[in-house]
């Protein structure tokens, strides 16, 4: 029997709960800073590229180009990494573009109030500018990467569901940072030479190690508290990971040239031989962490759907597609069998059905651990379990 638009209307308005006028608070003071961090970024990086482009039109697309090709690599990585229940595409634009466009125009505002007044007061231009690298950098560019992981929590929940998805949106955001990041960088070398040995040294030996890992560790610490849910450390995990970001964001920048210097005065043994030590002392164990809590967070998300999926029967859930939905190379296998057996239209409906039996197994996943202490919450997940359902059986 088709719902009435009553029920329906009814049925929406319990999917979301009425706020609490603290959270409500909390959303419009997040979001006025957000806007206000915007404007500012736009203002700075409109300024920025308006007067490289006048000055060097043709360095500024050459470094554009090389800036943005070597992290298109990185996007398809983090991208697979988020198989199971993929985050929307405006999502996952919105985390690039906060990383390019607003972290970055901040950073820039407060690292060069910064260096003003540490030239100042030292009076030693060198000084000051690696006092900037490693006090600055790593506070204001940390906090202003890191603000885009708390908007994603308090405004876009529904889609954050774990330590994945933090670690998948931090390394978006941190990409965003280091394109543009890096473009600056390329530009200011003033030469196509100088652009295509910063591209090495920035874009391909340094790279994994630097923003995309930063940020990917604070949004580890967020998807933590998403899935902790209640106790006291619970809050101290997203500020404890950032500080981890901080700290390792701050060693980087202060002791790679230490290693260089320290290994040889020659600066082409420097750039080939010592520039890679410094990576894997200071850059590596936090790759392999980032990597490890990825492939923990994959096998719990594994799990997650192959329990919560077990009790549903037809027409939910059909015969042989529990088999075929997990893991997720058999789903890659079966959705290229079906495109290449019945083409693109059965292809396109098997792949709603899989991502609307994870969004299930998620959906019931939450509810359980929601109830009793966030009855709202438990409340607008279980009535979305009942319209995935109605989805999955039609």
């Amino acid at each position: 029997m088709a719902e009435s638009k009553v029920g329906r209307t009814a049925t929406l308005a319990q999917l979301t709960p009425p706020d609490p006028s603290g959270r409500r608070a909390f959303m419009l003071s997040t979001g006025l800073i957000a806007l206000l961090m915007i404007v500012n970024a736009v203002l700075c990086n409109g300024l920025s590229l308006l007067g490289a482009l006048v000055t060097a039109p043709g360095l500024s697309v050459l470094a554009a180009f090389t800036a943005a090709a070597f992290g298109l690599p990185y996007l398809v990585v983090i991208l697979w990494l988020d198989r199971n229940e993929p985050e929307p595409p405006w999502l996952v634009v919105s985390a690039l573009a906060w990383g390019a466009v607003t972290a970055t125009g901040v950073s820039v505002l407060f690292n060069s109030l910064f260096g003003v007044i540490a030239g100042a007061a030292i009076a030693d231009p060198a000084a000051a500018q690696q006092l900037t690298a490693s006090v600055s950098a790593p506070l204001v560019e940390e906090i202003s990467k890191g603000f885009a992981l708390l908007l994603l929590y308090a405004f876009f929940r529904r889609h954050f569901d774990g330590v994945l998805d933090g670690i998948v949106y931090g390394a978006l955001i941190g990409l965003g940072f280091a394109v543009v990041e890096n473009w600056m960088y390329y530009v200011n070398t003033g030469t196509v030479a100088g652009v295509l040995a910063l591209t090495l040294i920035r874009g391909v030996i340094t790279s994994a190690g630097t923003h995309m890992c930063f940020t990917a560790l604070a949004g580890a610490g967020v998807g933590l508290f998403r899935v902790l849910r209640v106790g006291v450390v619970r809050w101290l995990v997203p500020p404890a990971f950032l500080a981890l970001a901080m700290f390792v964001h701050f060693a980087w920048n202060t002791l790679a040239g230490v290693i260089m210097v320290t290994l040889s005065d020659n600066e082409v043994v420097q750039m080939l031989f010592g520039l890679p030590v410094a990576v894997v002392v200071l850059q590596l164990p936090f790759v392999l962490l980032v990597v490890v809590m990825a492939i923990l967070a994959l096998r719990h998300e594994r799990r997650i759907i192959a329990a919560y999926l077990e009790g549903e029967r037809e027409p939910v859930i059909r015969d042989g597609e529990m088999a075929a939905l997990v893991p997720s190379r058999r789903r890659t296998l079966h959705l290229l069998a079906t495109l290449m057996r019945s083409g693109p239209a059965a292809w396109w409906r098997q792949r709603r059905r899989f991502r609307a039996l994870i969004r299930l197994a998620f959906e019931k996943w939450h509810m359980d651990q929601e109830a009793g202490h966030e009855s709202a919450q438990a409340q607008a997940h279980a009535m979305r379990v009942m319209a995935l359902r109605r989805e999955l059986s039609a």
